[in-house]
């Protein structure tokens, strides 16, 4: 049974990420912002389930016109909101399943990551070829979403691992999935 509390925080995590959607450092083809650091947070306090709760009730805060993020399904990055609900769902698992410590929400933290990039890069290529007529090479596709995102996706899994070690520290009972 969800409680009151469990729908609040998957509330203020929807809130976090579209917060973090306007904290960005501008790049050429894809801007790198902090939802990602929410999303992948979302899973690993709240767990696989409320994680994955609270990115769709962000993307479809999106979806129906409230300004959470910019453009729409129509645009390329859409795809990286698609996959941060699995994404979420992955550092949640993660988290449910093995020995709670830093290493673990870390690993969580960069597998939740890596799905959203092996839904979102996918999805910008597609609709950039078919939608925009932008044909964009393998080279190009490496360097704006692998390459240039990696190092900073790091430092923010890396963070993702000392905010949750220290959440669970001093709040210890609001990890949802805790027995």
């Amino acid at each position: 049974m969800t409680t009151t509390k469990q729908l609040t925080l998957c509330a203020l995590f929807a809130a976090l990420i579209a917060i973090g959607t306007h904290i960005k450092i501008p790049t050429p083809l894809l801007p790198l912002t902090l939802q990602t650091l929410f999303v992948v947070l979302s899973g690993l306090v709240l767990g696989r389930k409320l994680g994955a709760v609270s990115v769709c009730v962000y993307a479809a805060a999106g979806i129906i016109g409230i300004p959470v993020f910019t453009g729409s399904v129509m645009n390329p990055t859409f795809g990286y909101i698609l996959g941060f609900i699995p994404g979420a769902w992955l550092a949640g698992y993660i988290a449910e399943k093995f020995r709670p410590c830093y290493w673990t929400w870390v690993f969580g933290a960069i597998a939740g990551i890596a799905v959203i990039y092996a839904l979102g890069i996918p999805y910008y290529y597609v609709m950039s070829k078919y939608y925009l007529g932008n044909e964009l090479g393998a080279k190009t596709l490496l360097m704006y979403f692998v390459l240039m995102p990696l190092p900073g996706d790091i430092v923010k899994s890396l963070c993702a691992g000392l905010i949750v070690q220290r959440l669970a520290l001093f709040f210890p009972d609001n990890f949802t999935w805790k027995r």
